[in-house]
């Protein structure tokens, strides 16, 4: 099926197209500090066609140094034994989850087992919601997207992004620091 846009004044024209230039000056660069192009390599992961909470242990089995989280919801054993592992390899392992959230009968038994592995662990916005959900890999990789470190996330419909960018990933680590 081809789909035809048709513009019925030069205004709606001139609209259309500074939309798309001011889009593409957006995307060709990574944060406001940097008029460079970010070389970014990105996989897109979706629950419809992938196993979610597989590629993301994939991704953070090969953290070297450090890893940074800031998550919503988390109880996903499988997710935090993996976590626990890189903890006890010496591994950097910072993580901020949502303060109501950290509270849930699940969570917290998870968050005391992390600690015990040397997971470094804060409970953030106590007067709001910390609705992010990233993680940074030794400052070149991020994970992000609407995927919950949950067992429910497993049956919910998903999508991660895993970025391989060295300049995105010092953007979402300048947010994790604000996060209170």
């Amino acid at each position: 099926m081809t789909h035809r846009v048709h513009f019925y004044n030069v205004g709606t024209a001139k609209q259309f197209i500074m939309i798309f230039a001011l889009v593409g000056c957006l995307s060709s660069s990574v944060s406001g500090a940097s008029d460079q192009p970010a070389n970014c390599r990105v996989t897109p992961k979706f629950s419809s066609r992938d196993r979610i909470a597989d590629a993301v242990i994939e991704a953070i089995q090969h953290t070297e140094n450090r890893i940074t989280l800031a998550l919503y919801g988390f109880n996903n054993t499988k997710l935090a034994d993996e976590l626990a592992k890189l903890a006890k390899r010496k591994v950097v392992v910072r993580l901020k989850v949502d303060t109501a959230k950290s509270s849930e009968k699940k969570t917290t038994r998870l968050i005391e087992t992390l600690k015990t592995a040397g997971v470094q662990i804060q409970p953030v916005a106590a007067d709001g919601r910390n609705h992010n959900k990233f993680a940074i890999i030794d400052d070149t990789r991020v994970l992000t997207g609407s995927y919950n470190w949950t067992e429910k996330a497993e049956s919910n419909w998903e999508n991660l992004l895993i970025l391989d960018c060295p300049e995105l990933a010092k953007s979402y680590e300048s947010e994790w620091e604000k996060i209170k």
